[in-house]
């Protein structure tokens, strides 16, 4: 009769909103049992790229610059976090692609990147490449999966000092006030991000020289200690 046609017509207005209600619970019932295991739910977060450009960068102290200022600030006062702008912003210049499905990024703040380009000029297409590691690499697996990049060089892995190195930088590294700490297994939804303290840079070998963790043109005589 004409109280339950009113009744499938309220029912059929309503029924887009229940299911857009019923979608979304059942949405984040799905996540919150997805677990660490499972793969990462995109809803939940951003890519690697967007990530980047939000996060916090490595805590950055005054160091020897410190007494210097106007009023003098002790070397181990917290001065700032830096981001990855630099990085970001090149790898955007050279078209590579950090929203791509799958991938670890090993990424330098900007201290890193300036430091590297004192030495080396700009960050190159390479270089940029070269910090993409094809496939998600957990920090705990960095010394027994493969560190292939989408340069298409190896990354070469170390475990020295207590440290994870990757070539000539330690990545992923927590350390306590004034020691600056690097970040590691920070999840985006389309892989992983690992904080580095230096550029790294395809070519890299333990006797090849060049730039390496003493902050500058290392001959090849010291690059293996």
């Amino acid at each position: 009769g004409p109280v339950l046609g009113g009744f499938e017509r309220n029912l059929r207005f309503l029924s887009p909103m229940l299911s857009l209600g019923f979608a979304g619970s059942s949405a984040l019932v799905v996540g919150s049992r997805a677990g660490h295991g499972s793969r990462m739910s995109a809803p939940m977060m951003a890519n690697v790229a967007d990530t980047l450009a939000t996060m916090q960068g490595p805590d950055l102290y005054w160091e020897e610059i410190g007494p210097l200022q106007d009023p003098p600030k002790e070397e181990s006062d917290f001065k700032e976090y830096d981001t990855f702008s630099t990085f970001l912003a090149a790898c955007q210049q050279h078209g590579v692609d950090l929203t791509q499905p799958d991938i670890t990024v090993l990424a330098p703040g900007n201290v890193a990147c300036e430091q590297f380009s004192a030495v080396a000029g700009p960050l190159t297409k390479a270089v940029c490449e070269y910090h993409v590691i094809k496939g998600v690499v957990n920090k705990d697996s960095l010394g027994s999966a493969d560190l292939t990049t989408v340069e298409g060089s190896t990354i070469t892995y170390r475990r020295m000092f207590r440290k994870d190195f990757l070539d000539n930088a330690f990545c992923g590294q927590p350390s306590s006030p004034p020691r600056t700490s690097y970040c590691a297994n920070v999840k985006a939804d389309n892989g992983l991000i690992h904080g580095l303290n230096e550029v790294i840079y395809p070519g890299w070998s333990e006797s090849s020289g060049g730039y390496g963790s003493g902050g500058g043109a290392a001959p090849p005589a010291e690059t293996g200690r």
